[in-house]
């Protein structure tokens, strides 16, 4: 099948996105009812790329398991996809959702993801490794109840007597819940890896009333860390919060900023080799919840929204959730999925790349 159908079919084509953005690969058909969604991205050390997503027959009530490929450098060639535990049966019958990798200073890679009914857990693998380990379930001071994940966990830069700190971004339900980190510190020999010391919350719901903080994700330029929060007024869509701090300090001191005019889902920061972010997210302004992409040139300053590029639109009602990497300097590849059933189009249940470059986004 020729490149210009497969984009007919997945409805890429009825977009109006620049002529570089192209669709370069399929990771991945999902066999049968199977769909290959929340993908996550991250480069290694050794230049290749690993992704995961959550592999099962529906958004939920159906159990999924996470699923592992390994890309080449260029994102062009992935291995079979093999269960990303290398002991399964430790979440056998338990529905993995979101999963999220954040890399360590070290070269290592955390795994998060989220059970029904609120439970976080990460699991570790390390440069050599071809699978993670058991998961280990997240708990801190300060958050009770449900916890859910969607950002994935960042390594700090080393500053002074603060090594090996991580943050894990998490959010929690109800009117008294919102958007937190978790801190922990990074222990690649030691058990539990991640070492909790305590809990922050960035941003609380129901301010004002009917208002929810979900979703964080986060990013560090230099010595401030920012964050997208995504914000939803009562069950519809608000401009998400961009929150800035400085990780180093004991009590953080938080400035925010409404993104008007974006109506980010599901979003992915990536901080880009000369030192801006390419923000990718489901825009629920627009019918279905396509996604696009918006170059930050300042991010640590106040966001203003610039070029709004889109990326992937499967014409389905359940997508975004995207992921980036930077395969050269100012050549980026996202991941989409289409979770059409293979009834309604030959390409359900695939999960693609696509290609963008830093012009397409100015």
């Amino acid at each position: 099948m020729s490149l210009l159908a497969i984009l007919v079919l997945v409805g890429v084509a009825a977009q109006p996105a620049a002529a570089s953005v192209s669709l370069v690969v399929n990771v991945v058909q999902e066999p049968g009812d199977y769909e290959a969604r929340f993908p996550d991205v991250v480069q290694l050390d050794d230049g290749r790329l690993m992704a995961v997503w959550h592999r099962a027959t529906a958004h939920q009530n159906a159990v999924g398991v996470i699923q592992l490929s390994f890309g080449s450098s260029d994102g062009r060639t992935w291995s079979t996809p093999a269960a990303a535990l290398a002991r399964p049966s430790t979440m056998a019958g338990v529905d993995t959702r979101d999963p999220k990798l954040g890399k360590m200073n070290d070269g290592s890679v955390v795994l998060t993801f989220f059970t029904p009914g609120g439970k976080v857990y990460y699991s570790v693998w390390k440069p050599g490794w071809t699978r993670f380990t058991d998961p280990v379930q997240l708990t801190a001071p300060g958050i009770n109840g449900g916890m859910y994940s969607h950002g994935s966990a960042l390594a700090l830069a080393d500053n002074e007597t603060q090594v090996d700190q991580v943050l894990i971004p998490v959010y929690t339900t109800g009117t008294t819940g919102g958007a937190h980190f978790i801190r922990a510190t990074w222990r690649a020999t030691l058990s539990p890896r991640l070492l909790v010391s305590g809990s922050t919350k960035i941003i609380t719901n129901d301010n004002p009333v009917g208002r929810r903080y979900t979703e964080p994700s986060f990013v560090q330029i230099g010595s401030t860390v920012v964050a997208v929060v995504r914000a939803e007024q009562n069950g519809g869509g608000s401009p998400a919060i961009v929150a800035r701090w400085n990780p180093y300090t004991a009590t953080p001191a938080f400035t925010y900023q409404s993104f008007t005019g974006v109506l980010a889902n599901s979003h992915h920061l990536l901080k880009t080799s000369d030192g801006q972010v390419l923000f990718t997210y489901g825009d629920k302004a627009q019918t279905n919840r396509p996604t696009v992409g918006m170059m930050i040139s300042s991010p640590t300053a106040n966001w203003v929204k610039g070029k709004v590029l889109p990326i992937y639109n499967s014409g389905h009602a359940d997508q975004a959730n995207p992921s980036s990497v930077e395969i050269t300097p100012g050549t980026y590849l996202t991941l989409g999925y289409n979770a059409k059933p293979k009834s309604q189009s030959p390409t359900g249940g695939s999960l693609w790349g696509i290609e963008t470059h830093s012009a397409d986004y100015s």
